[in-house]
């Protein structure tokens, strides 16, 4: 039971993350990504999810330089 919430908590923070990452910071990353279609946005949404710890490193080493 705990590794089900432990899943959902994870899956939760990754929903949160990749709404935040898609609108406000994947140009950040990306230069590409500037002005992209809502489409673009939408599609990047599911591996987001999955893939938020690594996100979250690389915005914060972009950040520091």
């Amino acid at each position: 039971m705990m590794i089900l919430y432990i899943l959902l908590l994870y899956f939760f923070i990754g929903i949160i993350t990749a709404f935040w990452f898609s609108f406000f910071k994947v140009h950040k990353i990306d230069e590409g990504a500037i002005g992209a279609p809502f489409g673009f946005r939408l599609i990047i949404i599911p591996a987001t999810i999955l893939l938020w710890p690594l996100l979250l490193r690389k915005i914060r080493s972009h950040q520091k330089k």
